[in-house]
């Protein structure tokens, strides 16, 4: 069971005095106290901790008091524990006798990210990366196992095409047919579908917007025409992949736990960005590398570490090229320095994935669960944590730090279109609890064309607060396969609301079959949402 780190956002009104001075008086008053409530809330706080031997074997026999956690230097006391394992243990268990009860709820569950890169790579590593992850789907996932999927490609940037989701096999699904042209997740048909449903933005800019780098910007015109085309594409590519790694690290900073993020890429070669040194002691601009390019990876790095993400690569560079080439010409290097700064591992040969995943299995499923309270502040600020283990002998992997909270209004577009999507497609959301209200399919006009109506009422004392300034109304309707077949959004400024119930509703004409609604409402000023779900059957004529 997730345990959320938002906290529920209070906006107090401010009510009229008996004078002008008590009147004003008591608005300061409670302008204060909405301030200490919105910056300083008490939260449980949760950190993944993986172990090994100095044999780098899982160790799986710890307990709570095994632990120091420390939280800025200040040591924290541990009011939560939980022990995941994965993988088969070599010595069997005493059998446990089963109770009656409720179904156990985990704290924190493993959190799995696949992306691939269509950008630095092939058809045919394509094809076996693909392979690979079905064999890890089929293989290896447990059922509480969250997994996403995302890919990388020139044209269409960074997609999401599913999101955190414990059903496999929609994502295996998507994999399938990963790389066509008919491609299309659930997550990522609800991004474009919503850029499209405002007036104001381009899809194409929306993707793109401020992440496309042109060397004139640096070097001038003067230098532009001694780059060669393709490898002046390449930098593109390579600056604008690592700025999209960035812009997902940041997204992905308030999303509790570790994230296990399974790159499938022949990586950046590794020249394009450091150079290469010449045999004759005369090192030319292009053997240096490129100052803007190495830096830019660098802060990648960063970001990707500081949002708690671990990087597995897979390299799908064909054995045979990789002998037959210069090593400082190919993209081993690059992936190799990715994932040692992240505390990942690096995986050559593709043609190997079955060895690799059972690898990966065994590095990311034997893992602890701890958990303090902490204040949190919403100012978006790092925190450091280290954690220890009493017991000599044991090699500790855990986030570094964390980030603080901070207020919706400074979400980036990334940021509010995952929270978003997370809001649409998480029957658990992982930004917030939000409030949940009945949607009902009623009967439609029968001289119109619609042929599905949907209607909701919702009390106003429940979402009063959420109902307050400017406010989104978005309804998804997926068919049967799960593809979006309906996705509207309208946008508006709330000022005062009367009576006991607000009104919604929506009619629309579709093909007969079973249908998955979707309504939400989110407040567009602090992020707060309400849900509405229905299933509804268009029958036949």
């Amino acid at each position: 069971m997730r345990k959320s780190s938002w906290p529920v956002l209070i906006i107090l009104f401010c009510l009229a005095g008996l004078c002008l001075i008590k009147s004003y008086s008591n608005a300061q008053d409670k302008k204060q106290e909405t301030k200490l409530q919105y910056e300083v809330q008490v939260t449980l706080k949760l950190v993944q901790i993986y172990v090994t031997d100095k044999k780098g074997n899982p160790v799986l026999d710890l307990t709570k008091d095994d632990f120091l956690i420390f939280d800025e230097g200040k040591p924290q006391k541990t009011t939560e524990f939980e022990k995941h394992v994965l993988v088969q243990e070599e010595e069997p268990q005493p059998e446990v006798p089963k109770i009656q009860g409720p179904p156990a709820q985990e704290l924190m569950p493993r959190k799995i990210f696949f992306l691939f890169d269509f950008a630095f790579n092939n058809g045919l590593g394509l094809e076996k990366a693909r392979k690979a992850v079905i064999h890890f789907i089929d293989s290896e996932l447990q059922p509480t196992d969250e997994i996403s999927l995302l890919s990388y490609s020139a044209i269409k940037s960074l997609k999401m095409h599913e999101y955190l989701t414990t059903d496999h096999k929609k994502v295996r699904d998507v994999v399938k047919r990963i790389g066509m042209e008919s491609i299309s997740g659930r997550a990522e048909s609800f991004e474009a579908q919503y850029w499209q449903a405002k007036a104001f933005a381009n899809p194409a800019d929306a993707t793109r917007s401020g992440t496309v780098f042109d060397p004139k910007d640096i070097y001038g015109e003067e230098r532009e025409w001694g780059w060669t085309q393709n490898r002046q594409e390449s930098k593109m590519q390579a600056h604008n992949f690592a700025i999209k790694l960035m812009e997902l690290a940041k997204a992905l900073r308030y999303v509790p736990g570790h994230k296990h993020v399974v790159l499938l890429s022949s990586g950046v070669p590794y020249s394009l960005i450091y150079g290469v040194q010449s045999p004759f002691g005369k090192i030319g601009v292009e053997e240096m590398g490129e100052f803007w390019l190495q830096q830019k990876f660098e802060d990648m790095l960063k970001e990707v570490s500081a949002a708690n993400c671990t990087i597995y690569a897979i390299d799908t560079q064909e054995l045979s090229a990789s002998i037959d080439s210069d090593l400082r010409m190919q993209g081993a290097s690059s992936l190799q320095k990715l994932t040692s700064a992240t505390g990942g591992k690096y995986f050559g040969n593709i043609n190997n994935y079955e060895q690799h995943i059972e690898k990966i299995q065994n590095l990311t499923g034997c893992y602890y669960v701890l958990g303090y309270y902490v204040d949190d502040k919403w100012d978006g600020a790092y925190r450091k944590i280290k954690v220890e283990v009493t017991r000599p002998g044991c090699n500790v992997l855990a986030q570094r730090g964390y980030f603080n909270p901070k207020p919706f209004k400074e979400y980036n577009d990334l940021e509010r279109m995952l929270h978003l999507v997370d809001l649409a497609l998480s029957e658990d959301p992982l930004f917030q609890a939000p409030y949940r209200f009945p949607l009902e399919v009623v009967p439609c006009a029968s001289d119109g064309k619609a042929n599905l109506c949907l209607a909701a009422q919702v009390p106003l004392a429940e979402v009063r607060e959420l109902m307050t300034g400017s406010v989104e109304m978005v309804t998804v309707i997926f068919d049967e396969k799960e593809d979006i077949v309906v996705l509207k959004k309208s946008q508006r400024k709330v000022s005062n609301l009367s009576g006991d119930r607000v009104s919604l509703g929506g009619s629309f004409s579709l093909p007969p079959g079973t249908y998955k609604c979707r309504l939400i409402i989110r407040n567009l000023e602090t992020g707060r949402g309400a849900v509405a779900s229905a299933t509804a059957v268009v029958p036949a004529k």
